[in-house]
């Protein structure tokens, strides 16, 4: 899911981010995220926390799901560097939400 995308589908959600910590997205979210058995999984950020879970239960901010994250990459492999820079640009994507 490109920058824009992930700004358009938590547009609604920016004034609750506000007043909220900053969220880190870390290498191993994504790492639970690629290897996960849920079906479709999504990266969420909810209850202050980061989560996978199925892509029916979208119950939080959606961050990324695993198909966008492989589509957007044009990877299906990825290294521990791969995923903290992959972690660093959706961390800062969330964190800028609402200004």
């Amino acid at each position: 899911m490109s920058s824009s995308a992930v700004g358009a589908a938590v547009a609604g959600y920016a004034g609750v981010m506000a007043n909220e910590e900053p969220l880190t997205v870390h290498a191993g979210d994504l790492r639970e995220l690629l290897d996960s058995d849920l079906p479709d999984p999504v990266l969420v950020l909810r209850e202050g926390r980061v989560d996978v879970v199925a892509g029916a239960d979208r119950a939080g901010l959606e961050v990324i799901s695993r198909a966008d994250l492989l589509r957007t990459t044009g990877q299906t492999e990825f290294t521990d560097d791969d995923l903290e820079r992959q972690a660093a640009a959706l961390t800062a994507t969330t964190n800028n939400l609402g200004g």
